[in-house]
């Protein structure tokens, strides 16, 4: 048995190096090296007449991929329990020892078919078994008395089946549009095929794809197109397999590169991955949409009964729909050419798929055609179901996979399946603009400050043109923010609007990145970058349609693109620009600072602090104090610093974020020396806090006044925070070894955690246009104590942080800091050139 081991050992190597493309032809080829073994095996058995060795699962299909597990029922006919013992560990063992994972299991006849009755797994799985070796009689008696029990009971498996195929999809997400797909479990990927061939075996008693054709529930065409999708997703995750260390079915972002070189795409090219994504995508589309309609009359036909069932036809207009199931008249397809918008409006009604004959009919009539003309009737048809959010997804990806949405928008070709290999996006070029438009209605509908900020945009089908249109500038070069307006601007005008929603349009996809940009890259407080930003927007309803949009186009990126803190900073700046443009209203125009410092002189009396310790405290600091924080924060930090302070005395308070936020406020007063900012987030970084941003100011009297927001990464705050102080204190004295504790975590981390994608490291000096700070800007892959190392290079160079804003997309931290000289003021050319030089050593 030593040699069957050995032999099937070699053979997974020689494949591995030397075998076939990925695809068919090498899980066909490991397939039959794994049954020759088990035959082998088989055969040193004294059980031949009575022990059957069944592939099951992948194996029983012949799609044994590099990694899969090698499945195996042993079905036999009243063996004894130590014959079968011994017979495991003769077939098994072996495969075990060749450093194979084997799923295993021992089952009479009977067994095999009150298991599967009870447990929808064993049942898809003995549904793909096939003989390797041993009588194929007790298999062919075990399935067709399964088969035969499922045609009687048809509603209940495929429910079951339906239930198992919701749930992995809910959990693993949609191949068709993430960008890192999973191959096997994803929305539209094999699983979903092999689910349609298990459903045929319920109600036609073959697991096959080929009795659906017969019984019309896929089109000969289609099923060609499912055999391609299928081929196409299997090459990927056989390459994926080759290429990953341990085996795994997300084509994750740092492996497409080298799966797409083991298929084939651009050897050695930048494209190669975006091409194998692509495909990959449109295959994952093909499959969803065959699968679903399929299914929705295959699920229909086993609750009423295939034979007998009868059904009644609802009408609307020239739509028939039956069971969920929408067919179009045939001459409507031809003649009407405001169909495509009905049809649109219908399918978001009803919640229906297309008819696969319609489908077929509708992909044949939109190929080579004229580009849709727009009226204004099917202009605001579509709107309307824009406007519909979430309900839209659907009937969009309908239109999309029969060519419609193209029809409608030339322009959409070439965003469709586009994918953007960006760590903190989760979605595909096309798939993001459906989604963003879809999370603007969502927005409205159910946020309540989203709304009220609806009421200050008069032009609203711009606003969700201009949130569908945002990125179109990808699919043509960057910056896309400009190579997208004129492009957004053509599909407007020919929607028929006039020129001022054209421009409204043009205005949003220029300036879609202005307001987080600007509120996670900029110290809020400096003098003249609101009115910038106002000038920039130019009214109040651009600017809301801008919040709007960021908000929407944040939620579609993903849930690091748009968290409680980044929509905070968009807010805040939101509200200082709507200041400078509602001249209507001369009271809010009114300085911002002094607005704090006259609120916290008139509060500070009833929190317990005296009015002279306040105002004393304030004209110690620098004016943009009092723009950067709210009058409660200087009350406190007022508090904190009205007695003095040793050399190595820290004074630490924590303020509870707002009601639904994620961080929390650290106030630090301290007496000011170089690194203090360092030991404070190198503390943190240990405790495994994140920072999301802080401001750092200095009063005459040489007290340091920090704040800090920090994320906590437990639910038990208070705990935590009181472990935080506690070694605050210990790290102002210079009794905690900060450097060395956060290598050793950078460390362990390093060691657990899966290979992250390809970031760039880059650092940008640049000066603020106020004249009177340098910005720092890095990018870099994200890790433990990567702003513990920044700011200590910052110590180095004796340079002061004003402000920090540290922001974390996926494995890429970009991290903005004001900072000046030890003199308090903006670097010359040469610091700034120090300040490269130090950073890129300590991010390399």
């Amino acid at each position: 048995m030593a040699d069957v081991a050995a032999t099937l050992r070699q053979a997974r190597a020689e494949l591995c190096e030397h075998g076939p493309p990925a695809g068919r032809e090498w899980c066909e080829a490991w397939t039959g090296a794994v049954d020759d073994g088990l035959v082998q095996l088989w055969r040193s058995l004294e059980l031949l007449g009575r022990l059957t060795v069944v592939a099951v699962g992948g194996y029983g299909r012949r799609e044994l991929c590099p990694g899969s597990d090698i499945d195996v029922l042993l079905l036999h006919d009243r063996v004894s329990h130590e014959d079968l013992e011994g017979a495991v560990r003769a077939v098994v063992y072996p495969l075990w020892d060749a450093g194979l994972k084997v799923g295993h299991a021992v089952r009479d006849r009977r067994q095999a078919v009150s298991i599967a009755l009870d447990d929808v797994e064993v049942t898809t799985a003995l549904l793909d078994a096939r003989v390797v070796a041993g009588d194929p009689q007790l298999l062919h008696d075990a399935r067709s008395t399964v088969i035969s029990k499922l045609r009687r009971r048809p509603a209940s498996f495929l429910e079951a089946l339906q239930r198992a195929d919701a749930e992995r999809r809910a959990r693993v997400g949609d191949a068709a549009e993430v960008l890192e797909p999973d191959l096997k479990r994803g929305a539209g990927t094999l699983r979903d095929v092999q689910s349609l061939r298990w459903a045929a075996a319920a109600l036609l008693g073959e697991a096959a794809l080929d009795p659906l054709v017969s019984a019309r529930y896929i089109g000969a065409p289609d099923r060609s197109r499912l055999a391609r999708a299928y081929e196409t997703l299997l090459a990927a995750r056989v390459a994926l397999h080759l290429e990953a260390e341990h085996p795994l079915d997300q084509l994750r972002l740092d492996l497409q590169p080298r799966v797409a070189d083991r298929l084939g795409y651009d050897p050695g090219g930048t494209g190669g991955a975006d091409a194998l994504l692509h495909d990959v995508f449109l295959a994952a589309r093909t499959i969803d949409h065959i699968h679903l309609r399929a299914w929705t009359v295959l699920r229909a036909d086993a609750l009423r009964g295939r034979r007998f069932r009868r059904t009644s036809e609802q009408r609307v207009g020239p739509f028939g729909i039956v069971d969920g199931v929408l067919r179009v008249e045939e001459p409507a397809i031809h003649d009407d050419p405001t169909m495509p918008i009905q049809l649109l409006e219908v399918l978001a009604a009803e919640g229906a798929v297309l008819d696969r004959t319609t489908a077929a009919r509708l992909a044949r009539n939109v190929e080579g055609a004229e580009p849709f003309v727009w009226t204004t009737a099917s202009r605001d048809a579509f709107l309307r179901v824009l406007w519909r959010g979430d309900v839209a997804l659907a009937p969009l990806a309908e239109f999309d996979d029969v060519g419609l949405l193209t029809h409608l928008l030339p322009e959409w070709a070439a965003l469709r399946g586009r994918p953007q290999r960006n760590p903190f996006h989760r979605f595909s070029l096309d798939r993001h603009a459906l989604h963003a438009s879809a999370d603007l209605a969502e927005l409205v509908r159910h946020e309540a400050w989203a709304t009220a900020t609806l009421g200050a945009v008069e032009d609203r089908d711009g606003l969700m043109l201009g949130v569908l249109l945002h990125d179109v500038g990808k699919a043509h070069g960057e910056p896309h923010s400009e190579t997208g307006v004129p492009v957004a601007r053509g599909i407007v005008e020919r929607l028929g609007y006039g020129p001022r929603t054209a421009d409204f349009v043009a205005t949003l996809v220029r300036h879609h990145l202005l307001l987080p940009d600007v509120a996670t890259r900029r110290d809020l407080a400096e003098p003249g970058l609101v009115e910038s930003v106002a000038e920039t927007v130019g009214d109040a309803q651009t600017l809301a349609a801008l919040h709007l949009l960021a908000a929407a186009d944040g939620t579609a990126t993903g849930p690091t693109a748009w968290t409680h803190w980044k929509a905070t900073l968009v807010r805040q700046l939101v509200l200082k620009v709507r200041t400078v443009l509602e001249t209507s209203h001369p009271d809010l125009n009114a300085d911002t600072a002094e607005r704090t410092a006259v609120e916290a002189q008139e509060l500070a009396p009833g929190l317990g602090v005296p009015e002279d310790v306040i105002r004393e405290h304030l004209t110690l600091l620098p004016i943009r104090y009092a723009a950067a924080v709210t009058p409660r924060a200087a009350i406190r930090h007022a508090a904190m610093a009205a007695t003095p302070l040793d050399a190595t005395q820290i004074r630490t308070r924590v303020t509870p974020g707002a009601d639904g936020a994620e961080y929390d406020e650290l106030d630090v007063v301290a007496r000011d020396r170089t690194g203090l900012f360092a030991r404070v987030v190198g503390v943190l970084a240990i405790h495994d806090g994140s920072v999301l941003g802080a401001h750092a100011f200095t009063r005459r009297d040489g007290v340091a006044v920090d704040t800090f927001t920090v994320a906590c990464p437990r639910d038990d705050r208070s705990a935590w925070w009181a472990a935080v102080e506690g070694d605050l204190g210990e790290a102002a004295a210079g009794r905690v070894a900060l450097r060395a504790r956060i290598d050793a975590k950078a460390a362990r981390q390093r060691a657990r955690s899966r290979p992250a994608p390809d970031v760039e490291t880059r650092v940008g000096v640049y000066a603020d246009e106020s004249g009177r700070t340098t910005v720092v800007e890095v990018h870099a892959p994200d890790q433990p104590g990567l702003l513990f190392r920044i700011a200590s290079a910052f110590a180095e160079l004796s340079l002061d942080i004003v402000f920090a804003r540290i922001t974390t997309l996926g494995p890429q931290a970009v991290d903005v800091f004001g900072v000046r000289d030890a003199a308090g003021e903006p670097l010359d050319d040469d610091h700034g050139a120090e300040v490269i030089l130090a950073l890129e050593a300590v991010l390399n």
